[in-house]
């Protein structure tokens, strides 16, 4: 045999060692960046990653070159992406930068360590100290927000240990446009997210997480994080310095901040605000009825009402006795008919532009109504059901005792 054909032969013999290897089962994958084949990608497809984006760059505020860092109001010349919306800057911190004004968790400000990575940025929210002022912090997203779509804001604050005050109007405006101001004086826009009662946030030790859905028009497209409004709208509460921490109480209110998120979500309940929030029970509003013994039956049946807790249809227990009452005025008096009329909030009316199960209902919440009349003793023929959304509120409050006023179906005889 020449050497040719010896040649061939090795060939052959490697090409199907080489086959007989890719075929073996339970063969690992190699880690040096071996081709994946047609029949690889079918067997073992690559899953999607369906978790939102971050429109928010440099969100936890880390930096490379950490040597530069060395005073107050360096944000906006250390990270390009943050600047200010006036002429005062806002303040970066470091767990290893050298200098203690910019130091982490230990600064001349407090102690805190980062709530991730190994930086922080800072603003003064209220200050009583003549040669200071309040700061802010601006940065414009990676594109502008979409129309009628659903977003969940939230960013971590912390109170510094030697501020004399927590403050309110903490939490973060939303902007069609940059701000430029070719001064130092304090923004009165109205933050759409902020603290959910919108209280002072004292939060000192560890993070608090200031968190909101936000519906957008489109055109936003910049977001400012800061205090917002005249200072005598400002609400503060005093707080107690740690004893572990050393230096002067200052007379103001300066917040540490990290981790800043605008994640496009698919309804509301996608907006989850960690463990630091609390969750409000159930708010259902609930009121005497105004009935006598006078009353004739129609009019006790008028002045029925029943109110739900949010995107929700089902009947309180708290009114099942109101209506079992109800359902025995309807039987004892055979001529009265009756139109149920369901209502919902604006929040819940804005729920549905991106939960489309949530859509009609106001008429679910008398429907469930009506259900719960026949299922003891009352002609499904003498009850018709309709509803009005958010068209008709019983309160223009925008509380959250306002919004439970909402959520309710009212009683009228025909």
């Amino acid at each position: 045999m020449n050497k040719v054909s010896l040649a061939l032969v090795a060939l052959l013999f490697c090409s199907l060692a080489s086959n007989a290897q890719t075929k073996k089962p339970g063969t690992a994958p190699s880690k040096t960046g071996t081709k994946t084949t047609a029949a690889s990608k079918e067997a073992a497809p690559v899953e999607e990653n369906t978790a939102p984006t971050n429109l928010v760059l440099d969100a936890s505020f880390e930096i490379d070159d950490v040597k530069l860092l060395k005073a107050y109001g360096q944000l906006p010349t250390m990270i390009k992406n943050w600047g200010s919306p006036n002429e005062s800057q806002a303040d970066l911190f470091n767990t290893m930068a050298k200098s203690p004004k910019v130091a982490a968790p230990k600064n001349d400000l407090g102690t805190e360590e980062p709530f991730e990575g190994s930086g922080y940025g800072g603003f003064r929210a209220f200050t009583k100290d003549p040669k200071k002022t309040r700061t802010y912090m601006q940065t414009r997203l990676t594109r502008k927000l979409t129309k009628d779509k659903l977003y969940c804001v939230k960013f971590n604050v912390s109170l510094s240990d030697l501020s004399k005050w927590g403050a309110s109007n903490v939490g973060m405006f939303i902007s069609d446009r940059k701000v430029q101001n070719a001064n130092t004086n304090a923004l009165t826009f109205q933050p759409q997210i902020t603290e959910k009662t919108n209280a002072p946030v004292t939060t000192m030790s560890g993070w608090e997480t200031i968190c909101g859905t936000y519906l957008a028009t489109g055109r936003e497209e910049y977001i400012i994080i800061g205090c917002f409004g005249v200072e005598a709208d400002i609400k503060l509460e005093k707080v107690i310095k740690p004893t572990s921490q050393e230096g002067m109480i200052m007379p103001e209110a300066y917040y540490y901040i990290d981790n800043v998120e605008v994640l496009e979500i698919a309804s509301q309940t996608d907006c989850f605000c960690g463990k630091k929030e609390d969750k409000d029970p159930d708010l259902i509003y609930s009121r005497a009825s105004a009935k006598n013994v006078d009353m004739k039956p129609a009019e006790m049946v008028k002045a029925t009402s029943v109110w739900f807790s949010y995107l929700s249809a089902e009947v309180p227990a708290m009114f099942e006795q109101e209506l079992l009452d109800v359902a025995k005025l309807l039987q004892d008096n055979p001529t009265i008919k009756l139109d149920l009329v369901g209502h919902s909030d604006n929040d819940e009316q804005n729920e549905t532009k991106t939960n489309k199960s949530y859509i009609g209902l106001a008429q679910t919440r008398a429907e469930a109504i009506k259900k719960f009349l026949t299922e003891n003793g009352v002609d499904a023929s003498r009850v018709s059901v309709s509803g009005k959304d958010n068209t008709v509120p019983a309160t223009d409050k925008t509380t959250p005792l306002g919004k439970a006023q909402n959520r309710r179906v009212e009683f009228s005889v025909k």
